[in-house]
């Protein structure tokens, strides 16, 4: 691709709708020194402090979102995965209020609550402390997690990075942490809205506690956010694939590597000239990987939507990873071919799945399949609208807002 090809990939135009901005705190709220009393109790156990009564209130869902989650990570994984939240919530109705959770202190966002909550969503299950409060003194309101990763196997796996690390102490404590964190964040919650339905099966169900665990898929929100542009025609589309790196962690590393493998592999193969694009995003340091010169690394991208709609191909090639790749949904939703590892495949939901080319670029024949793969458009789907859909019915089959609209 050329250079000036590829700078019209990176759109300049930042205009999008309705992306997440933090409330203010209202003048009817609770007063931080209600809250600031006993610490941690078991949910509904009698005690003199302040409870409220949200029948015949007008209804407020208030979606809780970690600090961590904020515009400066415009376009990451998990500030997607919150607006794309936020537009299901607003389409349940009632008054919806997004609030901050400060991830060093946060009891401190109590503070900030209205008094009439029927619902709580809160982005990440790292708050059981806090769930322990909202359901003490909101007992009438209902409290739903959005889960967004096995957490205790993701960290595992994050921090293994090599056999021997298993004899460290420190990582069987950190794990066992988190794994005790899950575990209360089921116990409290009222319900899980999980993004990925093999965490579900084969973590979030497993840990003790009644709440009721339901996949609530992610839906890519670009669409939503970026309607000014439009998804190219195949005709128009550069002959280039395109990967989201991540960090030098093992699964940045191994999506990376495999990355420069295809790239090689399709410069021997292919007849037409393929363009390979790595965007390297990581804010804290200056570090790019070494690849081969057919890879083209690109640290400033300012609108990944925009640059979706214009090439043919994604590639997410990490054999690790728990939650959910949430670039698959949005290549799909692109009108791209998604390229997904084999061993990350299994983890991916069978109608996602079913849309994606699966190979490992370390095999030949895998490598040969996809050149010609690629020539042609990919099946036309709806799985965008289908996707956001199905995590809306899920969200009013649990919401007391919508049980209360219904009766």
């Amino acid at each position: 691709m050329s250079a000036v090809a590829f700078s019209d990939l990176c759109a300049k135009d930042r205009t999008r709708t309705n992306t997440v901005q933090m409330n203010t705190p209202e003048p009817s709220t609770l007063s931080l020194s209600d809250h600031a009393q006993t610490g941690p109790r078991s949910p509904g156990a009698d005690d003199d402090r302040t409870t409220h009564d949200t029948s015949g209130q007008p209804g407020v869902i208030v979606h809780l979102v970690p600090d961590f989650v904020n515009n400066d990570e415009y376009g990451a994984g998990n500030w997607k995965a919150a607006e794309a939240s936020r537009i299901s919530l607003e389409k349940l109705g009632g008054d919806l209020r997004v609030l901050q959770i400060d991830s060093n202190s946060p009891l401190s966002c109590l503070a900030s609550l209205p008094r009439e909550v029927t619902d709580f969503y809160i982005e990440y299950s790292f708050f059981p402390e806090l769930l322990v409060q909202l359901r003490a003194h909101f007992p009438d309101a209902r409290v739903h997690v959005r889960t967004v990763n096995a957490e205790a196997l993701q960290y595992f796996v994050r921090q293994r990075r090599r056999s021997v690390d298993v004899l460290r102490p420190g990582l069987w404590k950190g794990t066992a942490r988190i794994l005790w964190r899950d575990m209360r964040s089921r116990q409290l919650a009222h319900s899980l809205a999980g993004i990925n339905e093999w965490d579900d099966k084969y973590y979030w169900r497993l840990l003790p506690g009644k709440s009721k665990v339901d996949w609530v898929p992610y839906y890519s929100p670009w669409p939503m956010l970026r309607p000014q542009v439009a998804v190219g025609s195949w005709a128009d589309r550069e002959p280039t694939v395109v990967s989201f790196g991540g960090n030098f962690d093992p699964s940045g590393e191994a999506n990376f590597r495999n990355f420069d493998r295809l790239a090689t592999g399709f410069a021997d193969l292919s007849q037409e000239h393929w363009s390979f694009v790595l965007t390297w995003w990581s804010q804290w340091h200056d570090r790019v990987p070494e690849v081969s010169p057919n890879v083209t690394i690109v640290r400033n991208l300012e609108e990944p939507w925009d640059l979706l709609c214009k090439v043919r191909a994604l590639a997410v090639l990490t054999p690790y990873g728990y939650g959910f790749k949430t670039s698959i949904v949005d290549g799909l939703a692109a009108g791209c071919h998604v390229i997904v590892h084999p061993r990350l495949a299994p983890r991916v939901p069978n109608e996602i799945r079913a849309l994606c080319l699966i190979g490992d670029p370390a095999v030949p024949e895998d490598v040969k399949r996809l050149t010609k793969a690629l020539v042609e458009p990919p099946a036309p789907h709806n799985l965008n609208d289908q996707l956001a859909e199905r995590a809306l019915a899920q969200m009013k089959k649990r919401f007391k807002l919508t049980e209360r609209s219904a009766g």
